[in-house]
């Protein structure tokens, strides 16, 4: 038994068996649906369904323009997913999705320190593990692909680096052309690229091939269902100020300061120490790995710059600064029982979370009017409805065709971009006559409103042009006065009943209820043009 445990393959293989429980433990524990999600599972059908892509939008009541989904790619495989292993499936797909970032991310380690320092450390990749899921409170998003490729190209590089490898550049067009049909972050690969590109050149080693390669990806973002303007559009999406998302705020505002600690720590250690290691070794400029250095540089800016960008520091601060964080601690002396303990307790403690975890589907009343939208189908109260932008995707895929939505989550995508600004003036109430230019110019015929914006929630209440139909606990309905009617009935207050049915939809691009694609791409591709 004793020789079975010292022996090197079974040491491997338990070691990436006690990886992937830690990475199903850690990716189950989100408690929500992203708010993009339902717009996803949308687009999804419709291309599955039909075997066209949406180019304009359907749910909206206010001007749109071409519909330039980045994520149309992630939205197939999500609905693949839900479509044939219902919640189960999306919360599956997040799991392998990360176990496969961190597997990826063990063999970065194991190529660049095979030989200097033991790459199986799971205490690292524990903490490691804690710090990328910062930015994962909802089920799966597109995003995570896009940590996944970015880690490929990562191990990709520092392949190529070590070995001198440059044919592996020919893979990276084709990666590019996945990459940049299921999400929008593929510009962090083509960064990634250029910084490798630029380092290299600094470090007087061969960088014209990386170069050619960097002139070349970018070219791959024209192949898409959009066109040139696609390119254009991404431009102009990955530069636009998002001041309304939480997850574009940088790591320090007022809002975020005491969040994400496990990051903030990790990351000061790893500035620490590869502070310490250049100061106490007397590092040249010369001799100074300069692509290591820009790689970290700028993703740590950009993590502290946006919330959304962590996980990327994450990446390449572990795969850069392993050996140095393991040598920052090798004069402590464990005792020899304590990794072994360590392994014990790690399996323990993910195997407990496993078996704990509720796998019903998730509802949760704080994020999402789930009641309140009930409400409104329950009672075929039809007419234009006015949502925060965050759960628009929500209402419109519960109930479309019943209710059209002023905007949802995928803003830079689909609307005109006032009309942002002037649902940020009605619900803040400021902006002057621009507060109520909602309601006098797109005329909306019920709002679901959050019971936080009290001054609003109080105004609309004693108004004579609106009756709040339903009042609930973090949601409030208000119905216009003119289509108001008394004796609407409650909705459900059976829990099991929403997670039995929140992943249900009318909507349908199939059958005789099916939504034409067709033809709303020509309604909007012909209204865009006049």
């Amino acid at each position: 038994m004793i020789k079975l445990f010292q022996n090197k393959t079974f040491q491997t293989i338990g070691f990436y068996i006690l990886l992937f429980l830690l990475c199903a433990s850690v990716a189950i524990k989100s408690a929500n649906y992203d708010y993009d999600l339902w717009a996803r599972l949308i687009a999804g059908m419709a291309i599955v369904q039909t075997g066209h892509i949406l180019k304009y939008d359907f749910l909206s009541y206010t001007p749109t323009h071409e519909w330039y989904d980045h994520e149309w790619g992630s939205s197939v495989i999500f609905y693949l997913f839900k479509e044939h292993f219902g919640h189960l499936g999306l919360m599956f797909l997040q799991v392998i999705l990360i176990f496969l970032t961190m597997f990826v991310l063990v063999k970065a380690i194991k190529l660049r320190y095979q030989n200097t320092c033991g790459y199986k450390n799971v205490l690292i990749y524990f903490l490691v593990l804690n710090c990328f899921m910062v930015t994962y409170s909802s089920l799966v998003r597109c995003h995570s692909f896009t940590f996944l490729f970015f880690m490929i190209e990562l191990y990709m590089l520092e392949y190529i680096r070590k070995n001198n490898s440059y044919k592996l550049l020919l893979l990276f067009p084709f990666m590019f052309l996945i990459w940049g049909n299921m999400h929008g972050g593929v510009v962090s690969g083509l960064g990634l690229l250029a910084m490798y590109t630029l380092g290299e050149a600094l470090n007087k080693k061969p960088f014209k091939y990386l170069l050619i390669t960097s002139l070349v990806c970018p070219l791959m973002l024209f192949i898409n269902p959009y066109g040139p303007d696609f390119v254009t559009f991404l431009i102009k999406a990955v530069s636009m100020k998002r001041v309304h998302v939480v997850e574009w705020w940088h790591i320090f505002t007022k809002y975020n300061y005491k969040m994400f600690m496990t990051f903030k720590v990790m990351a000061l250690l790893y500035v620490i120490v590869e502070f310490l290691k250049v100061k106490n070794s007397n590092i040249s400029y010369k001799s100074l790995d300069k692509t290591k250095f820009i790689v970290l540089l700028v993703t740590l800016f950009m993590a502290i710059k946006h919330v959304k960008m962590m996980p990327f520091f994450v990446l390449t601060g572990t795969v850069f600064c392993y050996e140095d964080f393991l040598n920052a601690f090798k004069n402590f002396n464990f005792p020899k029982w304590s990794m072994p303990s360590l392994i014990v307790f790690l399996t323990c403690y993910s195997i407990l979370a496993i078996s704990i975890k509720d796998y019903r589907p998730l509802v949760n009343y704080n994020a999402y009017p789930v009641m309140e939208v009930e409400f409104l189908r329950k009672n075929h109260i039809e007419g234009k409805l006015l949502t925060n932008f965050g759960i628009g995707s929500f209402a419109a895929y519960k109930l479309y065709p019943q209710n059209t939505i002023y905007m949802d989550g995928r803003y830079e995508e689909v609307y005109n971009d006032d009309l942002l600004y002037y649902l940020d003036a009605f619900f803040a109430l400021k902006g002057g006559d621009n507060a109520f230019y909602i309601l006098e110019n797109y005329k909306p015929d019920i709002i679901i409103l959050e019971t936080g914006y009290k001054r609003l929630y109080n105004l609309l209440s004693k108004s004579d042009d609106w009756r709040l139909a339903f009042d609930g606990i973090n949601y409030g309905v208000f119905i216009n006065a003119k289509i108001y009617r008394k004796n609407y009935s409650p909705p459900s207050g059976d829990l099991k009943y929403y997670k039995k049915t929140i992943l249900n939809t009318d909507i349908t691009f199939k059958g005789p209820n099916a939504i034409n694609v067709d033809e709303i791409n020509k309604r909007g591709k012909q209204q865009h043009k006049d």
